[in-house]
């Protein structure tokens, strides 16, 4: 019996460890495995188990470029109404730019109620509050009710915002340098003034504006018409067709 108690308490003493050594496995088990989800490795898996199908679409198109496919021309017409318009500019409204600061929109003038033509030179703005573009009149004067316009949104691989700066203005031009434009003289150009591209402060310029070839340097650029000095950031929207984008031959 002396035996038998001192078997027994041997195998007891054996079994009690080997259960503490399991719980200190699997406790310790446990631990790694936290530590683990700090890795590299365990954060990418994290963060596809969060992401969303509109976030892969994203990433999907990020990598792949899809989101720089062409898309087609949006166009319609905008009419300066007392609900739209606020003092000297009209909101224009559609899917294709609301809530975009960097759309590129352009717009051409129709003519005012009960006039042959608009008098006065116009542009675009980002209104950032309201999330929408606007027409405006550069010479700040009241929009006229009834006035309106021509608005298009071009594919984003056939335009470009240009910047009048130091280096590439004299006198009342400014040279553009973009691949869509350089060494194209048959390129056909659709120039809009642009407030303030991708919304804060912007430049005025009130006067007609034009574009011209320049041979010799084989860039285009855009002009006042009426001679006046184009003014240091003086901002414009380009669209050019998608045949301009081929060689001259």
């Amino acid at each position: 019996m002396k035996y038998m108690k001192y078997i027994v308490g041997v195998l007891l003493v054996l079994f009690v460890a080997v259960g503490m050594g399991a719980v200190a496995a699997v406790v310790v088990g446990w631990q790694s495995g936290r530590v683990a989800t700090g890795s590299a490795e365990s954060n990418k898996f994290e963060s596809s188990e969060l992401e969303t199908p509109a976030s892969a679409r994203t990433s999907a198109e990020t990598a792949t470029g899809d989101s720089e496919i062409p898309r087609s021309t949006v166009s319609f017409t905008h009419r300066a109404t007392e609900e739209n318009c606020r003092g000297d500019y009209t909101y224009i409204s559609d899917p294709s730019i609301d809530g975009d600061p960097n759309a590129l929109v352009l717009v051409s003038d129709q003519k005012a109620a009960g006039t042959s033509s608009y008098e006065h030179n116009i542009g675009v703005w980002y209104e950032g509050g309201a999330r929408k573009w606007a027409i405006f009149n550069q010479d700040r004067t009241a929009m006229s009710s009834g006035a309106t316009f021509d608005v298009e949104v071009p594919p984003t691989s056939a335009t470009f915002v240009h910047r009048a700066g130091v280096l590439n203005t004299a006198g009342n031009y400014t040279y553009l340098d973009d691949r869509l434009t350089n060494g194209k003289p048959d390129a056909v150009l659709s120039v809009t003034q642009n407030w303030n591209p991708g919304g804060g402060a912007g430049v005025y310029n009130d006067h007609p504006v034009g574009a011209v070839y320049d041979a010799k340097l084989k860039k285009w650029a855009v002009f006042n018409r009426d001679g006046a000095p184009m003014p240091k950031g003086a901002s414009f929207n380009i669209a050019v067709p998608a045949d301009a984008n081929e060689p001259a031959g």
